[in-house]
């Protein structure tokens, strides 16, 4: 094989790369947000993450603390009060939790925790550290709706 036609070849796989990449993102980029975790409304954490209980204190400052984290964090999908209203709520599948529900209250901290750290679909993985994490589940707590 002469050198100009090697040349062109590898000309040719150089300007095909870009175009196969493009077509990889744009894939991974249109599956549908609720193909990215389990079917269903459902998100069960794993058994192990299910037993982690917050190793701090629940004080006034650490409630205040997660509220303070949540507004900056979370409040834009999951709303003022936390029940899944925020402004970017209704572009979002599956839609954001109602994290005042029964059924999320009676999720444990590990749970909660857990889910915070992984994301799913739209819900990005927390960057917040650990001690942050932990407060936010404490402002959480506080927004259990009363029976």
């Amino acid at each position: 094989m002469s050198i100009i036609r090697i040349t062109m070849a590898a000309v040719a796989h150089a300007r095909a790369l870009p175009l196969t990449l493009a077509i990889v993102i744009t894939a991974f980029a249109a599956t549908p947000a609720s193909a990215q975790g389990p079917s269903g409304n459902q998100w069960v954490a794993p058994e192990r993450a299910s037993h982690r209980t917050n190793p701090t204190p629940v004080t006034a400052e650490a409630v205040k603390r997660g509220s303070d984290l949540f507004r900056r964090d979370c409040e834009q999908c999951h709303g003022k009060s936390g029940h899944g209203d925020g402004p970017q709520s209704g572009s979002l599948q599956p839609r954001p939790a109602d994290l005042a529900s029964e059924r999320v209250q009676l999720q444990s901290e590990g749970a909660i925790f857990w889910k915070i750290s992984e994301g799913r679909g739209m819900m990005p993985r927390a960057t917040l550290n650990e001690s942050e994490k932990w407060s936010v589940i404490a402002y959480l707590r506080t927004l259990a709706t009363p029976r």
